[in-house]
């Protein structure tokens, strides 16, 4: 590839900045040494209090290929919408501030697009953890993703792409598809990727997968990732699945994939479950129950991905109970609900 120049970038990359200057240089400098040069890095200051609005100035003065986005504090989806929005490149991508990417990444990402006219193209990740044991702390993601199609597909016909962790930052995305949708903007919401996605894969017509990890995305211990919210916020993720759900459903695409669908918002509602404080449960286990409420008495739906426990995880939870805070927490009364049902007991 070309070195730097006044050429318009082929893909632009998005980066959200909110309190990360401790990782945000290992992620910028992944980007700037793409083997793709033809690339524009909008980095967007999210009114970070710490030293990263001068390390965003910094880069944006020595390299042309870098914007400087700063603006008042919104949240994630505010971040990530502002860039996209400023964005010129045919192609998107967007990554976080606190994770990192191969050399290559979108030279094959890019590549592929073009090869295949895909409008969404995605890789494999690894999930990192700095604090496990020498050797295993990056660990190879979604190889459930090695058994997609070849070359071109619809997003919405392979199953197994929906169940997935959604990875926002994974995917490559045709600028005019991204800039249809917007990340949720609540600056309270957690897991906010998730209707993005949902509403992207509705609206694509074809995706191409690149079946190797190209994302080191991090997560341990204390870094704040989604799936360590606690608290109030952590209540908001229940709600995503309602609101992707309800996009899915407004473009006539929900039908067809929501054994899938259900099955990542299950599985999703329940790592957030995992951390909450017991206080919470009642009312999360509230939204958590609306979310679902669509198949309360819906004869037709399978269960298809479930199993038998985590079918009547979901039954058990639109029958207006509580969920434990695991599956082997207070067993005995998944073990009444489960001799209810197999005696014919009201559910």
């Amino acid at each position: 590839m070309s070195t730097p120049d006044s050429r318009s970038p082929l893909v632009s990359v998005v980066v959200p900045i909110y309190k990360v200057e401790r990782y945000l240089r290992q992620c910028v400098d992944s980007i700037l040494a793409q083997t793709l040069r033809e690339i524009e890095v909008i980095l967007v200051d999210d009114g970070s209090p710490d030293n990263c609005p001068a390390m965003v100035d910094e880069y944006a003065a020595r390299d042309p290929r870098v914007v400087a986005v700063h603006q008042p504090n919104g949240g994630y989806g505010k971040a990530v919408n502002a860039g996209i929005a400023r964005a010129t490149a045919p192609y998107i991508g967007v990554i976080e501030s606190d994770d990192w990417i191969e050399p290559t990444m979108y030279e094959k990402l890019y590549k592929r697009a073009c090869e295949t006219g895909a409008d969404l193209v995605k890789c494999r990740f690894w999930r990192y953890d700095s604090t496990a044991p020498a050797g295993q702390q990056d660990v190879e993601e979604l190889k459930v993703l090695d058994g997609a199609p070849e070359g071109v597909f619809h997003p919405l016909e392979w199953d197994p792409l929906i169940m997935i962790h959604v990875s926002l930052w994974s995917y490559l995305y045709k600028a005019e598809l991204a800039k249809q949708v917007k990340v949720l903007e609540s600056a309270s919401a957690a897991y906010q990727d998730g209707p993005f996605v949902f509403e992207i894969l509705a609206r694509a017509q074809s995706i191409s997968i690149v079946k190797e990890p190209l994302v080191h995305y991090r997560s341990e211990a204390g870094q704040g990732n989604s799936g360590q919210q606690t608290g109030r916020r952590a209540l908001q993720a229940p709600a995503t699945v309602a609101v992707a759900r309800d996009a899915l459903a407004r473009l006539g695409k929900l039908e067809c994939i929501r054994e899938s669908f259900y099955y990542w918002g299950y599985g999703m509602c329940r790592i957030f479950m995992e951390n909450l404080q017991p206080e919470l449960r009642g009312e999360y286990c509230a939204l958590y129950r609306a979310a679902f409420a669509p198949l309360k008495g819906d004869k037709s739906f399978a269960y298809k991905y479930f199993s038998a426990w985590q079918e009547d995880d979901v039954r058990w939870l639109l029958a207006g109970h509580d969920l434990p805070k695991t599956r082997w927490h207070n067993a005995w009364f998944m073990l009444r609900y489960k001799l209810r049902r197999m005696f014919g007991g009201k559910r």
